[in-house]
């Protein structure tokens, strides 16, 4: 198995036939890993967890693993969707569409609770809806999402789904913008997911029509009240926002 040197500790592995040339490279790979770790004589072997502080465990720094591992490369979104400006209700609707968490008619077929024949977009009737078709893609919603782009003056091209969605939203503001008008435009991203989710729930369980003109006035309704949760010194309404978005420029001058 191995031998100690003074309190060096080295590896002299045995096998009991020849080793073919694929597998001799397979041990050359072990060894390898091997020498990674260092043995020490006196110390006594304990279990390290590489992720946490000081090699302990913890449930937090498991979660933020695992995101690291699933979405290497690309900012983690769980970070990001507790850090905005909204309520903690459209935050917990933003997380839960992220991890494919909520209860669509997708959702409840998969899970048996509704019929295949049962899956259809509350809104135009024609689609499954998953996440992304309710969130995204709809023909319905689809237009909510181009007129706030719209209101913005900007230009964008659907993403395909939530996640790029979050990546994209901030890059399109281009030039000089402050943290205070990027912090507003990240929130309304929040703001449009929940008034969209909120509007198919009270369509389904409430059997109220979506009138989208006053969908999209209490969109900015609400988010000149966050807006103010974020400076109360801020004193433009909703109908100021919906009128002209130059207000949040001209307030962060």
């Amino acid at each position: 198995m191995g031998y100690w040197l003074e309190d060096t500790w080295y590896w002299n592995l045995k096998w009991r036939r020849p080793l073919k040339a694929s597998e001799t490279l397979m041990v050359q790979s072990l060894m390898s890993d091997l020498n990674l770790a260092a043995i020490h004589r006196l110390k006594e072997d304990r279990l390290i967890w590489e992720w946490g502080k000081d090699g302990d465990y913890t449930v937090n720094s498991c979660m933020l693993a695992l995101e690291r591992i699933r979405y290497a490369g690309s900012p983690t979104y769980v970070t990001n969707v507790w850090k905005s400006i909204c309520p903690p209700k459209t935050e917990m609707t933003l997380w839960l569409a992220l991890n494919e968490g909520l209860c669509t008619r997708a959702f409840l077929v998969k899970r048996h609770v509704l019929s295949p024949q049962e899956d259809k977009c509350p809104f135009c009737e024609q689609h499954s809806e998953s996440v992304s078709h309710i969130l995204l893609h709809c023909q319905v919603v689809w237009k909510l999402w181009n007129k706030i782009v719209d209101w913005r003056g900007l230009s964008w091209v659907m993403p395909y789904g939530l996640d790029d969605l979050q990546c994209q939203w901030l890059g399109l503001l281009q030039g000089n913008h402050c943290k205070f008008e990027r912090t507003v435009w990240g929130g309304f991203m929040f703001n449009i997911v929940w008034t969209i989710w909120n509007a198919r729930n009270n369509l389904i369980f409430e059997d109220q029509k979506p009138i989208w003109e006053d969908i999209l006035w209490l969109l900015f309704y609400f988010a000149a009240g966050w807006i103010r949760n974020l400076n109360s010194l801020f004193w433009y309404t909703g109908a100021d926002l919906y009128r002209n978005h130059e207000c949040i420029s001209a307030w962060s001058a």
